[in-house]
């Protein structure tokens, strides 16, 4: 009957240890921390084949997330007229959004190999109705590898969304007027060696209170102030997590390449200790103006597919101001120098020693991309130093 016994418990504990590692579970489990374990679910439109798109990586203790356009998409995503998609994204429930006036703050680590001929969000803040029902984006973190402005770079997005409408040829389709910010974060190769960490302090408002703050490996690299969410009947956000691509319908799919997207941690709470450190939770602009470390486009837009005709529509009562974002200046130095090219020299000025360093480094790789057989490409620091002017 002993035997028996143990028989029993060590087959049962194998059994729990094996639906463990399952990397579904261990996304869910270890990956979401705080909100996002609790408030999250699978998107209703998310790929399911998680055998085929999951992977975990036990060196790395990360989540990497596989699509191949012969995973096709969900119907809504794949039958569009003028674009076609895939998604394996995990989404605030509807029950669990969050409401306008309430400060929220998240941890996001990543890493990302990223194929050619498509774009992907990685990372969504999306405006809800009230009680959850999801009707526009508004923030994103998101590559591009085909765009003729910024080719292969990774960028964030501000959406001010002035009117969502429907269409008679994609009645199921969601689609936006908006004014959009686009930031350029840099090259996707920098993405690509090293996991980066982005930490946001948001606060959902239509009111003078809305604040959105990004750092970015430790620094702060974006922040605006005043109304983020203007669309009538929004009343909050939710957020989405993991890989969703896009194309033009008509392009030749054998050249939409496979993307992985690692992720270490993702981390939602109401107390910003749980986050982040003192010093960003206690951090307060003086004079709440708009800046950015990055350079940015703004641009107007209202995609409609050809010949179609709007049968819904949510508009705004207000018309947003176009925000001009000032200048960050960063007070660290790194010299960049090439062990292939004695006359190449990069002066470039970051927000920390660290940062001016990296990103130096990776500016400095973009130069010498044919220069594959030592280290970072031959770059090198060859001074770096705290400046006060410039």
């Amino acid at each position: 009957m002993k035997k028996n016994l143990i028989v029993i418990f060590s087959s049962f504990f194998i059994c729990l240890n094996a639906f463990a590692e399952k990397p579904l579970n261990i996304f869910k489990n270890e990956i979401l921390k705080e909100e996002a374990k609790k408030k999250m679910s699978l998107a209703y439109d998310s790929l399911k084949k998680h055998k085929q798109i999951l992977n975990y990586n036990k060196d790395e203790e990360a989540i990497e997330i596989t699509l191949d356009y012969s995973m096709e998409g969900h119907p809504e995503d794949w039958n569009l007229s003028d674009d076609q998609a895939q998604r394996w994204e995990f989404v605030t429930k509807k029950k669990n959004y969050h409401k306008l006036g309430k400060e929220i703050y998240l941890k996001y680590t990543f890493k990302l190999k990223a194929g050619q001929n498509h774009s992907a969000n990685i990372w969504q803040v999306v405006g809800t109705k009230k009680g959850g029902e999801i009707i526009y984006p508004s923030m994103q973190i998101r590559y591009t590898t085909d765009e003729d402005d910024l080719p292969n770079r990774m960028e964030f997005y501000f959406k001010q969304i002035e009117e969502v409408y429907w269409t008679d040829i994609d009645p199921a389709a969601n689609r936006f007027k908006q004014k959009m910010y686009k930031f350029d974060l840099g090259s996707l190769s920098a993405f690509k060696k090293e996991y980066s960490t982005a930490l946001f302090k948001i606060k959902p408002s239509k009111k003078e209170d809305g604040e959105f703050i990004m750092w970015l490996n430790d620094e702060r690299v974006i922040e605006f102030y005043g109304p983020n969410m203007i669309l009538d009947k929004t009343g909050g956000i939710a957020f989405k997590i993991g890989l969703y691509r896009f194309w033009d319908a008509n392009q030749d799919s054998n050249l939409i390449e496979p993307s992985t997207l690692s992720i270490k941690e993702y981390t939602i709470s109401k107390d910003c200790k749980k986050v982040m450190d003192k010093e960003k939770c206690d951090y307060k602009s003086n004079d709440k103006i708009a800046r950015s470390k990055y350079k940015y486009k703004y641009r107007e837009n209202e995609i409609m597919p050809k010949g179609a005709k709007k049968i819904k529509r949510i508009t705004s009562k207000v018309v947003a101001k176009e925000i001009k974002f000032e200048e960050m200046k960063g007070n660290f130095l790194a010299i960049i120098k090439n062990k292939k090219d004695d006359k190449y020299l990069l002066k470039y000025i970051g927000y920390s020693k660290e940062g001016a360093a990296s990103e130096g480094i990776s500016k400095c790789m973009e130069q010498f991309k044919n220069i594959s057989d030592i280290e970072d490409n031959g770059c090198y620091i060859h001074y770096q130093k705290k400046v006060t002017q410039f």
